[in-house]
């Protein structure tokens, strides 16, 4: 948690920004050049109200002049170390995934440059027309209007003032009065009830189908720095009346006298208005028997899969605890080319990115999907983040502990084929 909540004193949170020939300003003025940047990449968070990217909320607006002036230094100090914009993925990968959080090097530059020659406000009449928002209380509202399914927690959960890791599993019985018939799933967002819930994975089961991981189907999940899950067109997730949504609760704190806190979490649901031709499903790839060995500076961890018939990849999640430190999918193509799909370096735990790509990556048949990723539980990575490096570590759900799960949401390539848990749950086999 100590990392955590260090970046959260200085977040600044930013998103793609359109790359230009144009050269830095000799004397750039907040006015005319640096308040542009920060409404395309900025103020979506920076802002009051702004954005709760799952519980990384910015500390600070950035909308005016006396707002920004303060953190002149601080921000160009975030954008010449890396720290952020928040995004980790290797540069091989720019402008591969549509949720990219980068800057380009002019809009870099500028900002350093405003703060080295005295962060000067300009010219009033050279600031472009203020940005609005609208504050619908969900982030996907501004886009999708407003919800067509809410759903939260039964009843309010505590967790106790002697509470440091707590994993409940929360069932929520969907009744047929509030979805009277099948609908297909477009977009998924969670909003935590309370600031010690840590992260909520969710599964949904149908009538008739068994309960369990195997036989369900991910139902979006929420960690720090996620964006909700949001789908295309023929894109979705089908969901019946009188379905049960499991919510596999984490919740993180320092125990304590007074640390206790009440958690009601909400699900906001949105609709496709039109037939689904590609049902989803997700997968995790992991190794799951593992121990990293005390005081161990680089540790490797693997797993992999093969499909047997031709699929299309629409995202990939890498998840690890604190001691992570890099992660990569590889694809072995059964022509015996292989291609990196995602490359993490420098993983952070801070940030649990969802990488969604931009145009869907189609993996024909016979491809062997590789999951590699390694861990640093060093005194010095421990120092840093946290934790107790002198004991081994194995596969858990404690932050403590260690995870080595690689997501991957994807359908198959063939319209209007289902998955076989699906097939299953309907009482059919996967010849039907």
């Amino acid at each position: 948690m100590k990392k955590f909540l260090s970046m959260m004193s200085g977040a600044l949170v930013v998103c793609v920004a359109v790359p230009s020939v144009a050269e830095v300003p000799a004397k750039p003025t907040f006015t005319k050049d640096i308040l542009p940047i920060l409404q395309e990449n900025c103020q979506t968070c920076h802002r009051p109200a702004g954005t709760n990217l799952s519980g990384m909320i910015a500390p600070m607006s950035f909308m005016t002049y006396e707002e920004v002036r303060p953190w002149s230094k601080a921000i160009a100090r975030a954008v010449t170390s890396g720290v952020m914009p928040p995004w980790h993925a290797s540069e091989e990968f720019r402008g591969v995934f549509k949720n990219e959080r980068s800057l380009t090097e002019l809009e870099r530059e500028t900002l350093i440059e405003w703060t080295r020659t005295g962060a000067k406000r300009g010219n009033p009449k050279d600031a472009p027309t203020p940005r609005t928002f609208v504050d619908a209380g969900w982030q996907l509202s501004e886009t999708l209007g407003e919800p067509d399914l809410l759903l939260k927690i039964p009843e309010p959960y505590w967790v106790g003032d002697d509470v440091v890791d707590i994993q409940p599993s929360i069932v929520i019985q969907l009744e047929k009065e509030e979805l009277p018939e099948m609908a297909w799933v477009r977009a998924i967002e969670y909003k935590p009830g309370s600031e010690v819930v840590h992260h909520i994975v969710g599964y949904v089961t149908r009538p008739g189908g068994k309960e369990g991981m195997r036989e369900s189907t991910n139902f979006g999940q929420i960690a720090s720095g996620t964006n909700p899950q949001n789908y295309d067109e023929g894109y979705g997730l089908p969901l019946y009346p009188e379905s049960k949504i499991t919510l596999s609760m984490h919740y993180h704190k320092e125990a304590g006298p007074g640390t206790g806190a009440w958690d009601r979490s909400e699900i906001a649901v949105w609709f496709h208005d039109k037939p689904v031709v590609h049902p989803l499903q997700s997968t995790q790839i992991a190794h799951g028997n593992f121990e990293i060995p005390p005081n161990q500076k680089s540790w490797f961890v693997g797993g992999a899969r093969t499909w047997d018939e031709d699929i299309i990849v629409l995202e990939l999640f890498p998840h690890m605890h604190l001691r992570g430190s890099s992660a990569k999918f590889t694809a072995y193509y059964p022509d015996g080319k292989s291609e990196v799909l995602l490359d993490v370096p420098k993983y952070d735990y801070s940030w649990q990115t969802t990488y969604e790509y931009a145009e869907y990556k189609t993996l024909p048949a016979g491809t062997r999907l590789e999951w590699e990723i390694t861990y640093d539980n060093s005194p010095e990575s421990a120092a840093e983040n946290g934790f107790n490096s002198d004991r081994a570590i194995r596969y858990g759900g404690p932050t403590t502990d260690e995870m080595d799960l690689g997501w991957l949401t994807w359908t198959y390539v063939e319209e209007n084929k289902w998955p076989k848990k699906w097939l299953r749950a309907r009482g059919q086999d996967s010849s039907d």
